[in-house]
């Protein structure tokens, strides 16, 4: 059995980012609920654009006055890291494919999963996707992801 690991694509500001970290190594166990990997995302979709969609119904003097506000603020650019965790259980991290640092985009494959066995045999193109989890950190903690 083989799964594909891919970067969730949750919200469709999200691009691109690098693994920053990665809490398994090839073969370890993996459980439900367990960490995988620390995803740095730094390329967001620009604000500009989504505010513009939003206001083409307002009149120009709002749409003038708004955009000198709201659009020139956010540049679309920062950094948020997010969790991947799995929602599959008695798996094991067959192979990693995109190593801490390493570019990726959102819904892009950069890890295999393998049943207990750990036979890594078979189409990977073909594989069905792991079931995985975003999970944003919580900015009130103290703890990024408490």
């Amino acid at each position: 059995m083989i799964l594909r690991v891919t970067v969730p694509t949750t919200d469709s500001a999200l691009r691109s980012g690098f693994v920053a970290t990665w809490h398994k190594a090839e073969g370890d166990r993996i459980e439900f609920g367990e960490d995988l990997c620390d995803i740095v995302i730094d390329a967001f979709a620009r604000l500009e654009r989504t505010h513009r969609a939003t206001l083409l119904g307002s009149t120009p003097k709002f749409r003038r006055r708004r955009s000198k506000v709201v659009l020139g603020v956010k540049k679309g650019r920062g950094q948020v890291t997010v969790r991947l965790v799995s929602a599959e259980s008695g798996v094991r991290l067959g192979k990693v494919l995109v190593e801490e640092g390493g570019r990726i985009e959102v819904g892009s494959l950069i890890a295999v999963m393998t049943g207990a066995d750990g036979d890594l045999s078979g189409n990977i193109e073909t594989a069905p996707e792991a079931r995985i989890v975003l999970n944003v950190p919580d900015t009130e903690g103290p703890d990024d992801f408490a």
